[in-house]
């Protein structure tokens, strides 16, 4: 028994690691690839907002979402 549970566990955590081990990033225009360069949703690269000036100095997250002006301005 003791060893039937310890299998498990150690199967669940090998799973749990593959499902971390793609790593999703965001590119210079926003837009969020894994690890092999594939597109991803962009769902899965929001750890932290990015947010950027528009053409018209409105601020927007890397969605195109509008966002507080304070979001913008440099720390």
């Amino acid at each position: 028994m003791f060893k039937k549970l310890a299998l498990i566990a150690a199967i669940g955590c090998s799973l749990s690691g593959t499902a971390f081990a793609d790593t999703y990033k965001m590119d210079a225009k926003g837009k969020c690839h894994d690890a092999s360069g594939k597109f991803a949703k962009q769902e899965l690269c929001v750890t932290s907002h990015i947010y950027k000036l528009d053409a018209k100095g409105k601020c927007r997250d890397e969605a195109g979402k509008f966002a507080k002006a304070a979001l913008c301005t440099p720390k």
